[in-house]
């Protein structure tokens, strides 16, 4: 009798055991599955944010708020932004003078442009090749690539209660 319940015990372990492992092959075949990009940290790219030069051939787009975005993306011309939530906003003909005024909002003393709050980084398609930049104040996000040369990337989650603004650190009671 003890002999039985050990086997069945054993049988059902087993059962249990290669339904776990199907589920993790299920798992991860989900994500290896699709076209992602990945972020490629220059500093050489946050210097020139910090300068507020403007990527040629490139449309530019912000999320978080215009004057204090949370989020700078630029995609390579031969790229179209799918954006079907609606979560960028697009800003044409984006200047030095358009970039000084976000730069500054979001960076306003010269030590903070060395305390790494905002990150710049290329966006690099599934070869390598750069396709965008991305200034924002997560150092990493999506990037996915569909049909037609269209790239979808994630923004960063909005934190409303956080100000980095000038020094102040909270808002709203946290």
């Amino acid at each position: 009798m003890i002999v039985k319940t050990h086997d069945t015990f054993n049988r059902m372990n087993g059962v249990l055991t290669l339904l776990a492992a199907f589920f993790a092959l299920f798992l991860l075949a989900g994500c290896a599955g699709g076209n992602y990009g990945k972020l490629d940290r220059d500093r050489d790219l946050d210097n020139m944010f910090l300068n507020y030069e403007v990527l040629p051939d490139h449309r530019y787009y912000i999320t978080g708020g215009y004057d204090w975005p949370s989020a700078i993306l630029a995609i390579h011309k031969d790229y179209e932004l799918e954006n079907s939530g609606n979560l960028w906003v697009g800003v044409p003909n984006v200047n030095s003078a358009q970039m000084r005024k976000w730069i500054e909002n979001i960076a306003p003393d010269a030590n903070y442009r060395y305390s790494g709050r905002y990150f710049a980084a290329y966006i690099l398609d599934t070869t390598g090749k750069r396709v965008g930049a991305w200034f924002a104040i997560e150092n990493y996000t999506t990037v996915k690539f569909l049909e037609g040369n269209k790239i979808q990337v994630y923004p960063p989650q909005q934190y409303q209660n956080l100000n980095f603004r000038r020094g102040g650190m909270f808002q709203d009671g946290i």
